[in-house]
This record gives C-alpha cells, structure tokens and sequence, in this order.
C-alpha cells in the first residue's frame, strides 16, 4: 500500500503543478474557458430541466392520480443508468490500454521495487479519473434536473455521491479486465481467428440490441404502455446498473434502508471486482505486456500485396506528400483496433436502430414525430461524431510528438499537415454519418427537402467537428505525453468537447425549427417556409463554416510561431 500511496501523491503533485501552471496561461484563454465550462454545464441543466417537466406535464394531461409522465422519468434512471455502465466498460477498454502498456511510465515503474498489483492499482486509479471525469462533469446536472422535477427527498443528493463511486468502478474493473485478458491472448492467435471472434461477438450484441428493438411495437392506441415495456426489456436484477437506479429511486422516495440495501450491494461488488482485477492482473499482465513489448515490430508487407495495394491505389490521385500522409495515418488506425472498432460499435448499434423504426413504431406516420425523429437521430449521429473526434482526432497533432520538428524540415507545410488530418477525418465519419443519414430519411419516408436538409446537417457537422478537432488540436498540443487519454482530458480536449457539443445543438436546433414548425403549421405560406428554409440552411453553413475556420485559422498560426 505504501507504494500505490507514493505513486499517489507523485501523481497527485503532478496535477496541483498543472493547475498551478494556470497562472502563466492567457487570462483572457482562461475566461473564455471557465465561462464555456460554466456556460454548458448550466445549459445542459436547463434542457435537462425543461425536458423532463414537459414530460411529467405530458403524462399527466390524461388526470388521474397515476402520473404516467413522473413514473417514465423515474424508469428512464435505469436506462441512463445501464448506457452510462455499457458506455464506461468500452471507455476503460481504451483508456486501460493506452495507461498499462502503451504509457512510457509503465517501464520506469516496472523497473522499480513495486510489485505488479501494486503497480495495477496504482494505475487502475488513474485509468478511473481519465475516464470518468467527464461522466461526472455531464451527468450532475441531469441528476440535479430529476431530482427537482420527482421532488426526491434530500438524502438522495447525498446518495448520488455515494453511488458514483462504486457504480464506475465495477465498469472499470470490467473494462480493465477484458483488455489486460486481450493483450495477454489475442495477439498468439492467428488473424483468422480473431477476425472470427470479433464478428461473432459484434453479431451477438447487435442482434440482442434488436431484440430488444422488437420486443415492442408502438401504435397510437398502446404507445405508452408500449414504451414502458420497452424500457423494462433491457433491465435486470442482475446488472449493476439496476442495482444503482433502484437505490437512487428509493433514496428519493426516503427509503433509506432499501437504499442502504443497495448501495452495500454495489459498493461490496466493486470492492470484490477491484480484487479479483488485482488478482488477474498479478497472474497475466506482465507476461502480456512482454510479450506486446517483444513483438516484432519491423515485419514487412509488400506493397503490392492485399489491401495495402488497393491503398496505394486510391490516394495515387492525391499526390505527395498528402498520398505519403493519408497512408499513414491509415495504416495507424487500422493497425489500432481500439479505435476503428469503436466507430463499428457505436455506429453500428445506431445503423440496427435505424433499420428498425418501422418495425418497432406506427409514429413515423405522423409529420409532427417523424420531424421528431429525424432530429433526434442527427442528433445522435452528430453527437457519436464529436465523442469519436474529441477522443482520436484531437491528439492526432500531439501524437506526432517530439518528432514534430522531422515534419518542420521536411518539404511540407504545417498548413498542409492540419489539411490533410482535417480531410481524412472527415472521409472517415462521412463514410459512416452520411449512410445513416441516407438510411434515417428513407426509413422515416422524409419529404425530399426535408430529406436534404437532415443529410445536408450532418455533413456540416462532419466538417466543423473535425474542424474543431485538428484545429484545438493544433492550438493547445501536448508533444511530451503520448497517451492520447491524458492528451484529451486537457484544457484543450476540454474546449474541444465543450465546442463540439455546443456546434451539435446549434445545427439540431436549427433543422428542428424547420421541420416541427412545418410540421405544426406555423408557417404563414409557402413562401414564409422556403424563406426560413434559406435562412436555415444558411445558418447551417455559416456556423460550419466558422467551426472549421476558425480553429484551424488559430492552429496553424500556433504551430508556425511554435519553438520546437
């Protein structure tokens, strides 16, 4: 314990000397900073506030002492609950990775007199700060909205505290555990092999997330009960995630025992799997990690060969050095399964959503849902598109590290550098947004131009989110850390997120206006409609416009003034 405590606080002194050093920073970059992470912090609580008191004045329209709109907000904690502990074991898988075994501290620390548990601990914790400081930044005020509009007792702020804690950590031990298991066997088995696990393991959750899509079909006679079983499908009493919900609903209600009853049952699960973790990382990390270390990293494949040719093939229009740039970049992503499997997951969970909104809801036969539903699906697509690029997009810059210079001689500009990861980020989300987009329209049976609008949103929001990514990146780099983890919990990453999410709502709000109004007949006539519908699309443009200019505009003149 004394040397997971050394670790500790050498850890800790790390970040008060960070948050010291905000002294030499701009106090106007500060500013700007502090009043957007104030800014979105509030705003996030008055949508969640006004959202969740339409709901509960919606399902209270019918009278009655049963208020359907307060018993559906009290169920939809399970789900929030159950997303958030899906959505943390895959953030773990990525963040464990990069902290036990691509870190250049894993070697110093080895070397030293700490025992390989000790070592896991030390940074478990640290794997559990990167990962979870976000969820805790974005979900305080949707818990803060639920409490106000349920009227939960008081205890139950306090509960959200105790339950935090225990609730990410199972997640993480999780998380951790399936990568330190895939580092240690996966790479012995032959390519062939994995590919066939891979895919037999992404069709089996696809096809559970389907199950559960289908387990109930929306009319208007049935909706709500409808929609109260389709959030029952995915519960279970033996996921932790049900565990926290249930004890959060009965703090509220001033049941402390049961609360009390499952915070125990949480805390003592996550105690049990932070052990067991310890205990399996004691048996096989090391030899995983050797064995990654050991790798041959020097095996060359022909170029003219297997995919690798058909690469070289489709830049050759290109030209150099773009054609040299996209290469590599490409090949690292691909070479990196932690993040092109994310875009499958993430991606393709939503592609199954989307294909079945037909077969599990009558609503999109309505103008006024089917508006609704379009912009809620941009809204996800877009949204999975700034995580995506604040988490692989933004450290793309800073990963080339010290080497940055290499690139200054060589015979390219930084101008050419920050366009070309500009345009491979976006090929890469278009290649998954725009089908979806596609896909959204035709499911939903969109008007034509309001087909249009939805595709056209989504690729403006591909180009100002990458526009945000490569240029933050570029404005606040960090070419001494090469964990693209701690590169993206910066105050730079931390821009980047809070911009992207504030681009999103901007470009949803703007197609919402256009659709529900249309679909409300707000519009005086025809001429009343395309005249907003210009000014939209405008709209549109100029803040997609302003998004990828102006970043990239700042980045690049930070690397051209940059001493390196």
């Amino acid at each position: 314990m004394n040397q997971i405590w050394a670790v500790f606080i050498a850890k800790t002194r790390m970040a008060g000397h960070q948050i010291a050093s905000v002294r030499n920073q701009s106090k106007l970059k500060v500013i700007v900073l502090t009043v957007a992470a104030v800014g979105l912090w509030l705003g996030v609580l008055l949508l969640f506030n006004r959202g969740f008191g339409w709901l509960i004045h919606f399902g209270a329209q019918g009278g009655g002492e049963f208020v359907f709109g307060k018993a559906l907000l009290r169920q939809s904690l399970g789900i929030f609950a159950l997303s958030i502990f899906i959505l943390m074991a895959f953030s773990n898988m990525l963040v464990a990775f990069s902290t036990l075994y691509r870190s250049h501290e894993v070697v110093y620390l080895l070397q030293g007199p700490i025992s390989y548990t000790d070592f896991f601990y030390a940074r478990f914790i640290e794997s559990v700060v990167f990962s979870s400081w976000s969820l805790a930044y974005l979900g305080s005020p949707m818990m803060l909205a639920y409490a106000w509009n349920t009227g939960a007792d008081v205890v139950f702020y306090g509960a959200t505290l105790l339950f935090f804690l225990p609730f990410i950590i199972i997640p993480a031990c999780l998380g951790t555990a399936i990568t330190m298991v895939l580092v240690r066997f996966f790479p012995r088995l032959n390519t062939v092999t994995v590919a066939l696990l891979g895919g037999a393991a992404l069709l089996g959750f696809f096809a559970y997330i389907r199950g559960i899509l289908k387990g109930a079909r929306f009319s208007e006679l049935t909706t709500m009960p409808a929609i109260v079983q389709a959030m029952d499908r995915p519960q279970s009493s033996w996921l932790p995630s049900h565990w926290a919900a249930q004890g959060l609903r009965m703090a509220g209600d001033g049941n402390y025992a049961e609360a009390l009853f499952w915070f125990l049952l949480l805390l003592s699960t996550a105690l049990m799997m932070v052990y067991l973790t310890g205990i399996l990382a004691d048996r096989i990390f090391y030899s995983g990690w050797a064995y990654l270390m050991g790798q041959d990293k020097q095996r060359i494949k022909p170029m003219d060969r297997g995919p690798l040719a058909w690469l070289d093939i489709a830049l050759r229009p290109l030209g150099e050095p773009y054609r040299s740039l996209f290469q590599k970049d490409i090949k690292l992503f691909w070479r990196d399964p932690t993040q092109w499997s994310q875009f499958v997951i993430f991606f393709g969970i939503m592609a199954i959503y989307i294909a079945n909104i037909r077969n599990t809801s009558r609503l999109y036969e309505n103008d006024f849902w089917r508006g609704w539903i379009a912009c809620l699906n941009v809204g996800a697509v877009t949204l999975i598109v700034a995580t995506l690029t604040s988490r692989f997009v933004f450290p793309l810059i800073s990963l080339e590290g010290r080497r940055i210079w290499i690139l200054g001689m060589a015979p390219l500009t930084y101008r050419q550098l920050l366009w070309q990861k500009f345009w491979l980020s976006v090929s890469l989300t278009s290649f998954f947004t725009v089908g979806l987009a596609l896909l959204s329209g035709h499911m939903l049976k969109l008007e034509p131009l309001h087909y249009a609008l939805t595709v056209y949103s989504v690729l403006i929001a591909n180009l100002g989110l990458s526009g945000l990514a490569v240029g933050l990146g570029a404005l606040y780099p960090t070419f001494s850390e090469d964990n693209p983890a701690r590169i993206v919990s910066g105050m730079g990453g931390t821009l980047n997120l809070l911009s992207s999410v504030a681009f999103v709502i901007g470009v949803v709000s703007i197609q919402v206006l256009v659709l529900q109004w249309k679909a409300l007949g707000l519009y005086q006539g025809e001429s009343h409609f395309y005249g907003t519908l210009a000014v939209a699309v405008l709209a549109i443009t100029g803040l997609g416009a302003l998004c990828t200019w102006l970043p990239m505009h700042l980045g690049l003149r930070n690397l051209n003034t940059m001493e390196l």
